[in-house]
């Protein structure tokens, strides 16, 4: 059983601890989220230490995917995964899973069309 303490971090990003609150430019699309994993920063120091567990925001910077295909970042709510497609399998035909619409192939975007409309 892993034992943490309750850090009392405010509106900050429980991943990377950047402000969310109003007037951040981070308000809008947070959610809310916990963590007790260990976090660092762009440069690799330790923001939030292993077991540390904080209640609060994700801001949606901390909540993008990296695509399969292109290797770019996708936009929180803005991924593309088979079962969006109609295919109930676990990746795409090329062993991707998350992926952004543009990356989608034409066969993929018209099942995804009929799907979502």
């Amino acid at each position: 059983m892993q034992t943490s303490s309750k850090n009392d971090i405010g509106q900050r990003c429980v991943h990377c601890g950047e402000d969310t609150s109003f007037g951040s430019g981070r308000f809008v699309n947070r959610i809310p989220a916990d963590s007790y994993c260990e976090a660092l920063d762009k440069d690799g120091n330790v923001i939030f230490e292993e077991g540390e567990y904080r209640d609060g925001y994700a801001c949606a910077e901390c909540m993008m995917f990296e695509c399969d295909r292109c290797d770019e970042m996708i936009a929180m709510d803005e991924d593309v995964t088979p079962y969006d497609c109609g295919d109930d399998e676990s990746e795409f035909t090329d062993g991707a899973y998350r992926v952004h619409y543009d990356c989608l192939t034409e066969i993929e975007k018209l099942h995804f069309e009929e799907i979502n409309g």
